[in-house]
């Protein structure tokens, strides 16, 4: 069993989420007969210690935050330098969202187990492990809905409460409660996929994040934000039951909604396939066992872009073993069986790509598709002189001006890193004018001196009215050198993605910035330009 002692980490810039008095909660709970081998809260918090004072140096243990009645909510982070934050891929792993999902908690549990009871020791196993744990920071959430799970075994007589949503009051003569997988920020309430109505089972409260669980993991996950990227890489929200690995959206039926790019469906799909092949169970989108929205693994991926997985544990459906309820036998069975999924999920999590086949160009030291904020500085050294089209990253509208001038969308998924995004009054309304405008990558390090095959590949677009002149255009510069421009001239191009890669050898072994400019150097004329899916990667 996982030993006792609690250490508290603090982690800083996390937001308050609740300032009304919070009410008092019960001191003991038990699980009935037949279920005494599931984890109270006081039990979980208790397993979390002894994790820690069995194992000081892998593991710390911290609160997010606070549940609506009070409740610590529990995370535990695993690394080989666990006091450390290193600059390693992170994973979360997250567990019951919904009360009656005990079984989740027992998963949370042995991923703890599993990581730290190996941890160093001979045979594949411990090898596998410890390349783990020195690799990974590794963050689990036993118990995202202590109040609700609490609330599910407090009869006095033994019988589960078959409770699912949080214990916060919502609307006066409704039962309280709001669910957890329907309160996230992305397309919360968008699409049929929950209930407006309180005391639904799916109910997703008055707004997004009104559930102060929901807000402390969300606060969580961006104070992972480190230098303008997101460090956790992947994460599993796991749930009970039917047996199903499923990858976003839940919002939505669509398989590639302009929301996802093509290369991260690939991914998606290809390690959700190989890791139902090793727990048996059903690998699937979302939305193909119901329609879900505000749920957690969309806002993760949609907001994020972090891979972000729902797993639904046992039992299958109609398989007549308890359903959210089976008994305490299964557990270790249910658990262990598992075992080699997480595994192979954590030794994947820093690249999900490399499962589809994209290993060498999506698992470099940079990949962009500007879906998300990593790090760009825009006017970088105070000297930009453009009064408008100024450049930014978001979802580009169209604008026309005798052709396409500005495309819908970016090259893949939705945004793009764009000159002046909106359309504006006009087509040059918000183009580049009056001189440059410049953006600035995040450093990358480009491995050791005298490696070879280090590339830049990108895609742009950059069009112009006939009023351009070779004095206008797009440059891309790396470390001060340019490596690429295209000039403009004295006539109409309308916005065309165009591939380009660049040879970056003789930067083997430096850090690098990228730096692209736009500039409307001649006389006024109607300037776009954009940039997409941008990677430094090296080739074998």
């Amino acid at each position: 069993m996982i030993g006792r002692l609690i250490v508290g980490l603090l982690l800083g810039g996390l937001v308050a989420v609740a300032n009304t008095p919070l009410p008092s909660r019960a001191v003991e709970t038990e699980f009935p007969p037949g279920y005494e081998g599931y984890h109270t809260y006081a039990e979980m918090e208790a397993a979390l210690d002894a994790a820690v004072a069995d194992h000081p140096d892998l593991v710390s243990k911290l609160s997010i935050g606070q549940s609506y009645q009070g409740r610590e909510i529990w995370a535990v982070k695993i690394s080989d330098n666990v006091a450390v934050d290193e600059d390693e891929p992170e994973v979360l792993m997250e567990s019951l969202s919904h009360a009656r999902e005990h079984l989740t908690v027992e998963m949370a549990l042995r991923i703890v187990e599993l990581l730290t009871g190996n941890y160093g020791t001979p045979g594949e196993l411990g090898e596998r492990v410890t390349d783990i744990v020195d690799s990974r920071e590794v963050w689990v959430v036993p118990m995202l809905n202590p109040d609700g799970g609490e609330w599910d075994i407090s009869r006095a007589d033994g019988v589960f409460r078959k409770w699912r949503r949080n214990r916060q009051p919502v609307v006066s003569g409704y039962k309280p409660g709001i669910d957890l997988n329907r309160n996230w920020g992305f397309k919360w309430g968008c699409c049929g996929g929950s209930s407006g109505k309180p005391g639904s089972l799916t109910y997703r409260g008055k707004f997004a994040w009104q559930a102060p669980e929901v807000a402390a993991l969300r606060d969580f996950v961006l104070g992972r934000i480190v230098g303008g990227r997101q460090q956790i890489r992947a994460a599993i929200s796991w749930h009970t039951y039917n047996e199903e690995i499923m990858w976003p959206y839940g919002y939505t039926t669509a398989n590639l909604p302009r929301t996802m790019t093509a290369d991260d469906l690939r991914a998606f799909r290809a390690l959700g396939i190989e890791m139902a092949d090793l727990n048996d169970y059903t690998p699937q989108q979302l939305s193909d066992l119901y329609v879900l929205d505000g749920g957690s693994s969309d806002w993760l991926y949609g907001d994020q872009r972090i891979f972000a997985y729902t797993v639904e544990m046992y039992p299958t459906d109609g398989s007549r073993v308890g359903g959210f309820y089976p008994i305490d036998d299964v557990i270790e069975r249910e658990t262990t069986r598992n075992d080699e999924m997480v595994l192979h999920f954590l030794e994947q999590a820093d690249c999900p790509y490399r499962t589809a086949g994209l290993g060498t160009t999506h698992c470099g030291p940079l990949n962009d598709d500007f879906e998300t904020d990593r790090g760009w500085t825009v006017d970088p050294s105070g000297t930009d002189t453009a009064t408008s089209g100024l450049w930014e990253r978001g979802v580009p509208q169209k604008t026309r001006s005798g052709g396409i001038k500005q495309r819908r969308f970016g090259y893949s998924g939705k945004a793009a890193l764009v000159s002046g995004r909106l359309r504006g009054s006009g087509a040059n309304a918000n183009d580049v004018d009056g001189g440059v405008t410049s953006v600035l990558s995040p450093e990358v390090r480009l491995g050791t001196a005298g490696s070879n095959g280090w590339t830049l590949s990108f895609r742009y677009t950059f069009a112009h009215n006939a009023k351009a002149r070779a004095a206008d255009f797009l440059r891309v510069s790396v470390n001060g050198t340019e490596v690429f421009t295209q000039a403009g001239f004295a006539g109409n191009r309308n916005a065309k993605w165009t591939a380009v890669s660049v040879d970056l050898d003789a930067y083997a072994g430096q850090d690098v910035r990228v730096l692209i400019e736009a500039a409307d150097e001649g006389a006024a004329s109607l300037i776009e330009a954009a940039v997409d899916d941008l990677r430094i990667y090296r080739a074998p």
